[in-house]
């Protein structure tokens, strides 16, 4: 019982710390080059079908609590990284919802775009309330000094395509991989069940 309870909690941490050397590994989005598109979602999807949601959303805030303390804990970076953990929770629970209701086609399709248009309208309102308010704050500057534009125009050609984009990429990555490591995920969520159901 403690030795699965330890390798949970390693599998977490070494999720977690993948996903923090993924974030670093980020492609600029060609519009706003401060807008990147990186695959640290990718491990937290894993612990996610290998443990449950719950222990999918704590690597992810592990993930951006360690790349908080990379990049240091001034206003900006933690900004950024609650809205990291933010996207990935939107992204990543409707994909585990529809997978486990069964690997159709239909549940798969319904899985990735359900998550990638729940990201995006979360990630598109938050920019527009919160985040990129809070960034002109901190930088002591206008949307049409920052952004060359104003909030809504830039939630519109910038956040929003941003989101769809990353949503899309993401998707057909974790699809091949999901595909490739299914025999293993499955194996290891049925020990996983076993443990479960004997405490």
């Amino acid at each position: 019982m403690q030795r699965n309870k330890v390798t949970r909690m390693t599998t977490i941490a070494v999720c977690a710390a993948m996903g923090m050397v993924l974030q670093f590994i980020a492609i600029p989005f060609p519009v706003f080059s401060f807008l990147k598109i990186d695959f640290s979602d990718l491990p937290v999807l894993i612990s996610m079908f290998l443990f449950g949601p719950a222990a999918g959303i704590f690597t992810a805030f592990i993930r951006s609590f360690l790349h908080l303390l990379l990049t240091g804990m001034d206003p900006a970076n933690i900004v950024g990284d609650i809205a990291s953990f933010i996207a990935t929770s939107a992204f990543t629970l409707p994909i585990y919802y529809f997978f486990r209701k069964g690997l159709t086609r239909k549940n798969k399709a319904l899985g990735v775009v359900s998550g990638t248009l729940l990201m995006t309208a979360i990630m598109s309102i938050a920019n527009y309330l919160v985040i990129t308010p809070l960034y002109l704050t901190f930088f002591g500057l206008t949307a049409q000094k920052m952004l060359g534009m104003n909030l809504a125009s830039y939630v519109a050609v910038g956040v929003l395509p941003f989101n769809l984009i990353k949503g899309l990429i993401v998707s057909v990555v974790f699809l091949v991989f999901h595909a490739k490591l299914l025999p293993w995920l499955s194996q290891k969520q049925h020990v996983h069940s076993v443990v479960i159901n004997h405490k």
